[in-house]
C-alpha cells in the first residue's frame, strides 16, 4: 500500500499530494505553477519545469498566502485603511 502521510494538518500542503489523495507537508513553492510542494515532489518538478524558481520556508514572504496574511496583519483592525 502506498504511503499516503499524515492526517496531520499542515499550514501548506503538497499540491502534487493533494491530487493523489495524499497528505504531506508543502516545504516548497512554485510562483509559475501557484503550487506548493513536498521534498519529494519537488525533485520532479526541478526536472521537468528546469526555469522554475521554487522558493523554500525560508522565503516564506514569497509565499501568496503568507503575504496575504502579512498584509492583513499589518492593518488596523479598527481602521482597515491605516498600516499599524
Amino acid at each position: 500500500m502506498a504511503d499516503k502521510g499524515s492526517d496531520e494538518i499542515y499550514d501548506y500542503c503538497c499540491n502534487a499530494c493533494e491530487e493523489d489523495h495524499a497528505n504531506k507537508e508543502a516545504v516548497f513553492y512554485c510562483q509559475q505553477c501557484s503550487k506548493g510542494y513536498c521534498c519529494t515532489c519537488i525533485d520532479s518538478h526541478k526536472q521537468l519545469f528546469k526555469k522554475h524558481q521554487p522558493f523554500g520556508r525560508k522565503e516564506l514572504n514569497k509565499w501568496p498566502v503568507v503575504k496575504t496574511a502579512m498584509d492583513l496583519m499589518q492593518n488596523c483592525q479598527q481602521h482597515p485603511d491605516q498600516r499599524i
